[in-house]
């Protein structure tokens, strides 16, 4: 993690912070350095960053070697930062982490941008899944909608996929079918993803080498 654009450490302010970060992240200061673990060095780096009133933090990985609480604990504290005024820059391997935190998010691949926007643009480039009870239900009519995709019965549960821009068109189908048990679920950032490097045509493909590192790159700030 790094920050900019930040004030000098060292201050009353940096140091009650400081303090509060610790109890919160439940570290301890008073232990020697070489007997820190994985986690406590990321803790001292997070912290470290945090405590400090700055404009723009950068952070790489940041939940590498956490435990699920500490994770909460860091999100918690990234989104008290954004509303203190700060803008977040965050890199991750961690799709729900973006999901979570980011407002914009780029989607790195072999080294370049190969996708970007907010949350909600992304999500319209992905299906929408939908399903519902089979029992008692005609489903053919929802297959001559040019919006459904992957019209399926199985298991007693009628499943397809529907373009997320045109969902609307969809809903009223689905009423006048008086179906039950129903289940929409938007499209994930992680499906998002997935497209991209499902698509062995382009450097950095299922069977790319470790030289094409694949991340995300997120950014979150007030306004």
């Amino acid at each position: 993690g790094g920050t900019f654009g930040a004030t000098p450490a060292g201050g009353t302010d940096y140091k009650q912070r400081k303090a509060r970060l610790c109890e919160v992240f439940d570290f301890d200061p008073g232990k020697k350095g070489r007997a820190y673990s994985k986690g406590n060095r990321q803790k001292v780096a997070l912290i470290a960053a945090l405590a400090t009133d700055a404009e723009l933090y950068l952070f790489d990985e940041p939940t590498s070697g956490l435990d699920p609480l500490m994770e909460a604990v860091f999100r918690r504290e990234t989104l008290a930062a954004v509303e203190r005024g700060a803008t977040v820059l965050l890199s991750s391997h961690i799709l729900s982490e973006v999901e979570a935190l980011c407002h914009r998010v780029s989607i790195i691949r072999a080294g370049r941008i190969v996708d970007g926007g907010t949350l909600d643009s992304l999500r319209h480039l992905t299906r929408t899944e939908v399903s519902f009870a089979a029992d008692g239900v005609d489903p053919r009519a929802l297959g001559e909608l040019d919006a459904v995709h992957d019209l399926t019965a199985d298991g007693g549960r009628v499943k397809f996929g529907a373009d997320s821009d045109r969902i609307a068109e969809v809903l009223p189908l689905l009423g006048a079918l008086g179906v039950q048990g129903l289940i929409i679920t938007p499209p994930s950032l992680e499906e998002l993803f997935l497209r991209h490097y499902g698509d062995t045509s382009l450097p950095g493909g299922p069977d790319a080498g470790p030289a094409h590192r694949r991340h995300l790159l997120g950014a979150r700030g007030r306004g």
